[in-house]
This record gives C-alpha cells, sequence and structure tokens, in this order.
C-alpha cells in the first residue's frame, strides 16, 4: 500500500513536539540570563527611568535579530511552531504547510516581557543599589 500524502508530508517535514518544546525552552532560558545580565550592566552604566528601559528593549531586540539571523537563518517556522492552526496539510501544494507566525516566537517569545524583564528589573536595582 502507498503513502498517503499526509504521511510523506511528515517524512519530508516533521514536526517532533519535544524538539519544539525544548527550542522554546531554550529561548526562555537564554532571555532570563541576558535579561539578568543586562539588568546588571544598566545598574553598572548607572541608567535610570526610561533610559533602563530603552537600554533593555533596544538590547534584547538585537539579541532577537540575532536569533533570527544567525541561529534559525531567516526561517524560524523550521524551529518553532508559529501560530495554532497554520501547520499541516497545504491544499494548493503538495507537501506540509511551513506554519506562520513563527517569527513571532524568536521577537516577543521566551518571556521577554515576563521573566526576562523581572530578571533585568532586579540585576538593574541590586547593582544599581550597591553602586550608588
Amino acid at each position: 500500500m502507498a503513502p498517503s500524502p499526509y504521511e510523506l508530508s511528515l517524512l519530508l517535514n516533521p514536526l517532533v513536539p519535544d524538539s519544539l518544546t525544548h527550542n522554546t525552552r531554550t529561548l526562555s532560558n537564554i532571555r532570563s540570563i541576558s535579561g539578568l545580565f543586562l539588568g546588571i550592566a544598566a545598574g553598572i552604566l548607572g541608567l535610570e527611568s526610561l533610559w533602563g528601559f530603552g537600554f533593555y528593549l533596544l538590547s534584547n531586540m538585537l539579541i532577537s535579530a540575532l536569533f533570527y539571523f544567525l541561529l534559525a537563518g531567516a526561517k524560524p517556522q523550521k524551529y518553532f511552531a508559529g501560530a495554532a492552526g497554520t501547520r499541516g496539510l497545504n491544499d494548493k501544494q503538495p507537501g506540509r504547510n511551513p506554519g506562520s507566525g513563527a517569527w513571532r516566537e524568536l521577537w516577543f517569545g521566551g518571556g521577554l516581557f515576563t521573566e526576562a524583564l523581572s530578571g533585568f528589573v532586579l540585576g538593574w536595582a541590586g547593582v544599581g543599589g550597591v553602586i550608588r
């Protein structure tokens, strides 16, 4: 019996949930650690108020650009799931739909505005308080 188009698409482009979970967890860990180091750097530089948060956002956009272009090769759909329901069989062409919205995981995911931000604020306040 010949394999179905769905089975062939899984052979050509497998989507392994364990790998996606690992990639997302790794991105979150890197964001958390870099958030703490950026907070320490902002405290050492003596940045205050909006300058400190601007430093955080600018630095994280640089880190996201490095992830996007160097690590993912501008194809994040190979490593991250993307929006729910965007993967699966492609009706117009044979094979799988690669998924859309995976870029959001690299640019804004991984705890950028939750875990990493709290680590940034802790490092920033801690080092800034010790130095001053």
